[in-house]
C-alpha cells in the first residue's frame, strides 16, 4: 500500500518525567505523523536517535543546550492545567494565515527555523480528546454538547480544521528540511477522500405498528401524565400522518450514487422492543418497495450489501451511554440481515465524551462517525482526518476509529440547524470542502434518505453538487468501511 520508496524514519524525543504527559504526548504526535505519512519511531534519550529527521518535544522555556541543537524541529509544550478548565480563556490568533488557538503565551510564529512558535501539543490534545467536553459540563434540553459552548465556535474557527492546517505546515516544513517524501494519504494518491452516508430515520410507507407498539408501551410507563402523553403522541403518529410516501424510494440514492460509480454507508436502526417514540419509525420487518417489488427493510439492505453498499448501525437515541442496548441492537441487525456491521452513528447525533467512545470500544465496533453537531456544520474536534480518540479518564487511547461528520443536509436546512436555501448551502457547503481538499483531508457527509421527498428537498440538490464536485476535484469517494480499512492499515505500517 505505501508507495514511497523513501523510508527515512522520523524520530520523536519526548522529555518529561510525567508518565501520563509523556503518553498525551506521544498520542499527539502519532495522530500528527499519522496523517501526514511519515513513518516515525519515539525514544526515551536523546542520544538514541537516528540519523533521519528527528523531533525534540521539550517543556516550553526550556534551555535549549548544544544537546538539543542536533534536533531538527523542537516542539515546546506548556502546562495543560490552564485547559483544563470549566471555562479556561482560549483565543485565537492567525499567524501567516493559520490560526491558533491559545491560553497564556501569545504565539509569535508557526516555525522559526527549527522552533515551533506555538503550544501545538496542548491544542491538539485539547481539541481531540474533547476535553471541554469533559470540563463544561452544561448541556442543551436533549443532553447534547451544543457547538455555542465550544471554543472554536466562540473563536468564529468551527468550519475550520485548525488541525489539519497544523498538519500540513509542519509537514511542508519536514519535506522542505529533508526532502523525505510522505506517504500518499489516500488511495490512488487522491488530493482529498470523502465519506458518503445516510441515516436511515424514516421509510416510505409508515408501519403503523410502530405507534401502536407505543401505546401499549405506554401502559408500562410510571405515572398517569407520562402514560397520557406517549398515547396521545403515539395516536396522532397513527392517525394524523400519512399512512405512506410513495413519491420516494431508498433506491432513488442508490441510483444517484451509481451514476459516479460510487458506494455509500447506510445506517440503519436495530430497533429492538426497548424503543422510544423519538426513535427512528420502523422495524427490520417493515415493508419498503424495491425493485418494482414489497421488500422486507432486511432484505433490502441485505441487498445493498451484496451490491457494494455498507451497512451501519444507527444506535437508538438513549444507545449512546447504554452499552447493553447498543450491543441488543447492533446483533439484532447483524441476525436479521447477514451484514457484516462494523461502524455506528448515534440517532440523533447523540454522543457523550465520557461514555460513547467506551460503549463503542467495548462492543468491538471499528469506527464511529457520530462527531458532529446538529446545529451547524463544521469540525467538532478541529480535524478533518480519521484519529484514534483518547480516554481521559484511564489515560490511554481507543482502539476505535472516529470518523468525524462535518456536514449534514438538517444542519443546513432544518428547523434545528440554519434554515438555508440550496444555493447558500451549497456556498457553505464549499468553503467548508475546500478547505478539507487543501490540507488533504477527510470530509464525512450525512444525508437523510426521506429528505427529498420533504420541505427539505433541497438537500437532494446539494448532494449532487457533492458528487459532482468530489469526483471532478481528485477526492476519493467512498464508504466508512473502506476508509477505515485504509486508515488502520496506512497507520499499523507508519508505526511500525
Amino acid at each position: 500500500m505505501l508507495g514511497s520508496t523513501n523510508k527515512t524514519m522520523i524520530s520523536v524525543y519526548i522529555e518529561s518525567p510525567d508518565e501520563i504527559i509523556r503518553h498525551r504526548i506521544r498520542y499527539v504526535m502519532t495522530q500528527m505523523l499519522v496523517a501526514m505519512g511519515f513513518q516515525h519511531t519515539f525514544f526515551s534519550k536523546r542520544d538514541e536517535i537516528n540519523d533521519g529527521f528527528s523531533i525534540a518535544c521539550v517543556p516550553r522555556n526550556s534551555d535549549l543546550s548544544e544537546s538539543l541543537k542536533k534536533f531538527d524541529l523542537i516542539v515546546p509544550y506548556g502546562s495543560y492545567a490552564s485547559w483544563t478548565e470549566r471555562c479556561p480563556d482560549i483565543r485565537s490568533e492567525k499567524i501567516d494565515g493559520i490560526n491558533v488557538l491559545y491560553i497564556d503565551e501569545f504565539p509569535k510564529f508557526l516555525i522559526n527555523e527549527r522552533l515551533l512558535g506555538f503550544d501545538l501539543i496542548n491544542i491538539v490534545f485539547y481539541l481531540l480528546s474533547r476535553q471541554e467536553e469533559y470540563t463544561y459540563e452544561h448541556r442543551d434540553p436533549k443532553g447534547g454538547f451544543s457547538p455555542t459552548y465550544s471554543t472554536l465556535y466562540e473563536n468564529g474557527v468551527l468550519q475550520i480544521p485548525l488541525i489539519n492546517y497544523y498538519i500540513k505546515h509542519i509537514e511542508n516544513h519536514i519535506v522542505n528540511s529533508s526532502r523525505i517524501t510522505p506517504e500518499p494519504k489516500w488511495k490512488d494518491n487522491s488530493h482529498y477522500a470523502v465519506v458518503l452516508s445516510h441515516d436511515v430515520d424514516v421509510l416510505p410507507f409508515r408501519d403503523i405498528t410502530v405507534p401502536l407498539y407505543q401505546i401499549i408501551n405506554a401502559f408500562s410507563l410510571r405515572g398517569f401524565i407520562a402514560k397520557l402523553s406517549l398515547m396521545k403522541n403515539s395516536l396522532m403518529d397513527m392517525l394524523l400522518s400519512p399512512s405512506s410516501i410513495t413519491d420516494w424510494q431508498l433506491s432513488y440514492w442508490l441510483d444517484k450514487e451509481k451514476e459516479y460509480n460510487l458506494y455509500s454507508t447506510f445506517f440503519v436502526a436495530g430497533n429492538t422492543i426497548n424503543r422510544q417514540r423519538s426513535d427512528p419509525s420502523y422495524w427490520l420487518s417493515s415493508k419498503v418497495i424495491h425493485n418494482g417489488q414489497e421488500w422486507r427493510l432486511s432484505d433490502v439492505v441485505k441487498s445493498f450489501e451484496d451490491m457494494g453498499w455498507e451497512i451501519g448501525l444507527h444506535g437508538s437515541y438513549n444507545s449512546y451511554q447504554d452499552e447493553n442496548l447498543l450491543g441488543k441492537e447492533r446483533d439484532l441487525l447483524i441476525k436479521q440481515t447477514g451484514c457484516k456491521i462494523i461502524g455506528v452513528r448515534h440517532h440523533c447525533l447523540r454522543f457523550d465524551v465520557r461514555k460513547t467512545w467506551s460503549v463503542h470500544e467495548n462492543l468491538g465496533f471499528t469506527y464511529d462517525t457520530t462527531l458532529g453537531y446538529n446545529e451547524i456544520n463544521g469540525f467538532r474536534a478541529g480535524i478533518a482526518f480519521p484519529f484514534t480518540p483518547y480516554d481521559i479518564y484511564n489515560g490511554c487511547e481507543y482502539n476505535l476509529l472516529e470518523l468525524p461528520m462535518s456536514i449534514m443536509d438538517g444542519s443546513f436546512f432544518c428547523d434545528y440547524g440554519e434554515k438555508l436555501d440550496a444555493q447558500k448551502a451549497i456556498i457553505r457547503c464549499e468553503k467548508i470542502t475546500n478547505a478539507v481538499k487543501e490540507t488533504g483531508g477527510m470530509l464525512v457527509v450525512n444525508f437523510h434518505p426521506n429528505f427529498c421527498a420533504t420541505t427539505h428537498a433541497d438537500s437532494w440538490k446539494l448532494y449532487e453538487y457533492i458528487l459532482k464536485h468530489a469526483t471532478e476535484s481528485g477526492a476519493w469517494v467512498t464508504n466508512g468501511k473502506e476508509i477505515a480499512n485504509w486508515w488502520i492499515k496506512r497507520r499499523n505500517q507508519l508505526t511500525k
